[in-house]
């Protein structure tokens, strides 16, 4: 790991109090999700600057440090986005588990903490891709966090197949069997 041999102990982030926030700089709300979702899910010291769950997008300090109080808004969509993320941290505890490179080429990039599996782009283009190296059983059901009712996917013959649209990051976790059976009980009972 050269000179950085506890990578556990270092902050990630995407935007601070000393530069132009990332919104500001790159008008592309997907390339920012990727870079929150990156920040959360990989091996070290989260570090999250309020209003980026609002879209806040300031440039140079002082204008990178809006006002968050009188616009909080908990019921926006990347207030939302941000919360299924920290949701997903703590139930998964992903702290706990070593980040495992499954799948890198130049322009997608996917890992697994533990049984949470997240993929993500550099392009502004569907990408779509098959994994063969990850820690999933043949029959199970995995569903991305940000929709997971009607964004799942099912391990067969040993892989899986990833879409990520015009360069939306997604994170996976296993369906719960309980929530499998109420969701197939409720398909069933729709026809």
């Amino acid at each position: 790991m050269g000179v950085f041999r506890e990578q556990e102990v270092l902050g990630n982030f995407i935007d601070n109090h000393d530069n132009a926030r990332f919104l500001h700089c790159y008008d592309n709300l997907n390339r920012w999700k990727t870079g929150v979702v990156f920040t959360l899910m990989s091996v070290g010291i989260p570090i999250f600057y309020y209003g980026g769950e609002q879209g806040y997008a300031g440039g140079d300090d002082p204008n990178n440090r809006e006002t968050l109080w009188t616009n909080m808004n908990p019921k926006s969509a990347l207030y939302g986005f941000v919360k299924a993320i920290i949701a997903t941290r703590k139930t998964h505890q992903t702290w706990a588990s070593d980040q495992i490179e499954r799948y890198v080429d130049d322009n997608f990039y996917a890992f697994s903490r533990g049984d949470v599996f997240v993929a993500t782009t550099n392009v502004d283009k569907t990408i779509n891709r098959t994994i063969s190296y990850h820690p999933y059983h043949n029959g199970e059901i995995l569903c991305d966090v940000f929709f997971p009712d009607n964004d799942c996917i099912l391990v067969l013959n040993g892989v899986f197949n990833v879409v990520l649209l015009n360069g939306e990051p997604k994170i996976f976790v296993p369906r719960n069997p309980s929530e499998l059976q109420a969701h197939l009980r409720g398909a069933v009972s729709q026809r």
